[in-house]
């Protein structure tokens, strides 16, 4: 009987520290697979937003793109104006310019933002351009 019981003391230990092995490498090869998929849902979530942003970056161009067209045609008709409304209109037309030129500073800050950053630069992006638009749409209503 004593020497079951040794035997049980020797191989007891050994069994579990087998056991206990394989379960730790189980282990090991599980927590591989997950920062494997982790990086690989990173990655793939970095590209999408870089497909986003440059989409972004292409739309907010081109808007400004038609709005700049737009007010050169604004600038012809406010020089076939008559003198006293020439003036008045070309103040408006120097603020639309001047809003111009921070939608055209938004879309250079959009290209240099990082990917953390650009969700509120595209936001005010989207508040410059369309204040844009509305002034102008009011100044275009004023037009002769």
């Amino acid at each position: 009987m004593r020497g079951r019981w040794l035997r049980g003391v020797y191989w007891g230990p050994v069994a579990c520290l087998l056991v206990c092995q394989a379960v730790g490498a189980e282990s090991t090869t599980g927590t591989e697979k997950i920062v494997k998929e982790a990086r690989e849902t990173l990655q793939a979530t970095k590209e999408y937003t870089d497909q986003q942003k440059l989409a972004f970056q292409r739309k907010a161009q081109e808007e400004l793109a038609a709005l700049q067209q737009q007010i050169s045609a604004l600038r012809g008709k406010v020089e076939d104006a008559s003198a006293s409304t020439r003036a008045e209109l070309q103040k408006s037309l120097n603020e639309l310019e001047k809003k111009r030129d921070g939608v055209r500073d938004k879309v250079d800050e959009l290209k240099q933002t990082t990917d953390k950053k650009w969700q509120n630069v595209q936001d005010g992006m989207n508040s410059a351009l369309h204040e844009l638009k509305q002034s102008y749409q009011k100044l275009l209503s004023r037009m002769p």
